[in-house]
């Protein structure tokens, strides 16, 4: 056991080296990545952008081939808080094909100035304005909208998701749309009676001599203003985060994968199998074990892009309560298969069925009715084993 153990740690070990991701340059002034050369294959690998003081969020899309709607992994830097760096780092979670072409959509924002800033946000309060004067009509009677409450939100909604066409926030926070207060001001505006308008409108000296004409419209104008200010409150709610405006934009396709050598996925982990009993007194033993899994799907995306089908053997044999050595057919150690899932990197988790047995049998003399099958549940490191056998 003790040799065991001292085995695993190696492997570990040589896994963590392993693990170290490698970097490829993007260049946005040349529009190159990896300097031209061949792309990693069959690894995760980080991709350095240069950055200057100006540089907010940059987005990268990795698709297949030339086709930029065939995305297999969206990445994605925003500028921490404090960053003094010269580079971005974007992971590619997805393990790309050796000898296969792949293409890069890349979308870099720059961090707005303090003119800028301004100037965003007094053209979109001027747009929001505008609208709620045109969609508003006061008569002598009312004040009426040509449209519904929830439309005239969805509209306002709409000039607020155009207005912010070429920008983005560090926050990666989407505009929510107006809240409810603002349905209730529109509502509220709408069912105004201005023949209550010289009971509501607060009127300055100079106001005292207004006929009753120029009061409605007084009170009509303060309803307009009141219901502007919460919509332009609300949306300066949401201008206050860190805003970045669209700074370049660029397609780099059909980019070779390098020729890379065939690898087997293994993994080396401990794993526990439950014999029986209850949650009181559970029956169960646990033991290394290693084997080999096989992915269901590629990147991290998706569940289905995480999980793999696996098979092996534990290491040693396992004891039962009564101190009975549980074996496994043919091998001698019990076998098993069953479903890795990624946890993190490299790390799995993994549960299944083990296939067990009381005594030693062979290919010549399996009895199905003496071998049981037992779950099992257990962590992993993986690694890739290099076979030596370059694609041609």
């Amino acid at each position: 056991m003790k040799r065991t153990l001292i085995g695993i740690c190696c492997l570990l070990l040589l896994i963590q080296v392993q693990a170290q991701r490698k970097s490829v340059l993007l260049e946005p002034q040349t529009r190159k990545i990896n300097q031209g050369d061949a792309l990693p294959a069959q690894s995760n690998f980080y991709i350095q952008v240069p950055v200057s003081k100006e540089t907010g969020i940059i987005k990268i899309n990795v698709f297949k081939g030339g086709k930029t709607s065939d995305i297999i992994q969206r990445t994605y830097w925003a500028r921490p808080v404090n960053f003094t760096g010269d580079f971005a780092e974007l992971p590619v979670d997805v393990q790309l094909k050796n000898n296969s072409k792949y293409g890069f959509d890349v979308v870099i924002y720059s961090l707005l100035s303090d003119s800028e800033r301004v100037a965003l946000r007094g053209i979109l309060h001027q747009n929001l304005s505008n609208y709620l004067n045109a969609a508003l009509e006061a008569n002598s009677k009312t004040i009426d909208f040509e449209k519904n409450a929830d439309k005239v939100i969805s509209d306002l909604n709409t000039l607020v998701k155009r207005g912010l066409t070429w920008y983005r926030n560090t926050q990666q926070r989407d505009f929510d749309g107006f809240s409810d207060i603002v349905k209730l001001k529109l509502q509220q505006v709408d069912k105004a009676r201005l023949s209550n308008a010289r009971y509501n409108v607060v009127k300055s000296t100079a106001d005292s001599m207004a006929s009753p004409d120029e009061i409605k419209a007084l009170y009509a104008n303060q309803l307009l203003n009141d219901l502007k200010q919460i919509v332009l409150n609300e949306l300066d709610n949401y201008l206050h985060l860190d805003f970045v405006k669209l700074y370049d934009s660029f397609v780099i396709a059909n980019r070779i994968t390098e020729r890379s050598q065939t690898v087997l996925p293994l993994f080396i982990g401990y794993g526990g199998v439950y014999f029986g009993g209850n949650v009181n007194a559970l029956e169960y033993d646990s033991q290394p074990y290693a084997g080999f899994s096989f992915p269901l799907g590629r990147g991290n995306e998706t569940h289905y892009g995480r999980t793999s089908f696996i098979m092996g053997v534990f290491i040693s044999n396992l004891k039962d309560a009564d101190g009975n050595k549980v074996t496994g057919p043919i091998v001698d150690r019990p076998v098993f298969a069953g479903l890795g899932f990624r946890i993190y990197d490299f790390i799995n988790l993994n549960a299944g069925m083990v296939a067990t047995s009381m005594e030693k049998q062979n290919l010549s003399n399996v009895k199905t009715e003496n071998v049981q099958l037992k779950p099992f549940i257990g962590l992993n490191a993986q690694f890739n084993l290099w076979l030596g056998l370059n694609k041609k």
